[in-house]
């Protein structure tokens, strides 16, 4: 097994899903707003530690680049070589951690939810999560057949 195989599916896998989501965002009325979290834990972290708050989109991007890595470091924790009915079980098992984790999160973190507040936004999520998962261990499963070639 390549840790750096596994790093560059999990990679993947998150792109995948933040890639879906800004998508979905920017072109289907009702869709999650995702960022929402991020952009709120970067505010929540940056005045804790008495930091003037930046510009809205450098907030943006730090939120971005912490949901890419954090989904990336789940994702790759899913790439194993696996048989197909173990590789469907880490699938869905993985997608519904992440899926549950950010739509618990969004009720800890935003006062007013608006983020994964109706049903469709939380299937939408869990949507996403299934998503970056399938794409994390095709990606890893491909890249070690081609390794072993």
């Amino acid at each position: 097994m390549s840790n750096i195989n596994r790093s560059i599916a999990g990679l993947a896998g998150s792109l995948a899903l933040t890639g879906v989501h800004q998508l979905f965002k920017k072109y289907i009325v009702g869709a999650p707003n995702l960022d929402q979290v991020g952009e709120e834990a970067v505010k929540t972290s940056l005045d804790k530690i008495d930091v003037d708050l930046p510009h809205e989109d450098q907030v943006f991007a730090a939120a971005m680049g912490g949901n890419i890595l954090s989904n990336a470091v789940l994702f790759s924790t899913l790439a194993t070589s696996t048989t197909s009915s173990e590789m469907l079980a880490k699938t869905l098992g993985t997608g519904l951690l992440g899926a549950a984790g950010t739509i618990g999160l969004a009720d800890q973190v935003l006062d007013h939810n608006k983020a994964t507040n109706t049903s469709q936004k939380k299937w939408m999520t869990t949507g996403y999560y299934l998503f970056g998962a399938l794409v994390s261990i095709g990606v890893y499963n491909w890249l070690e057949e081609r390794r072993h070639k």
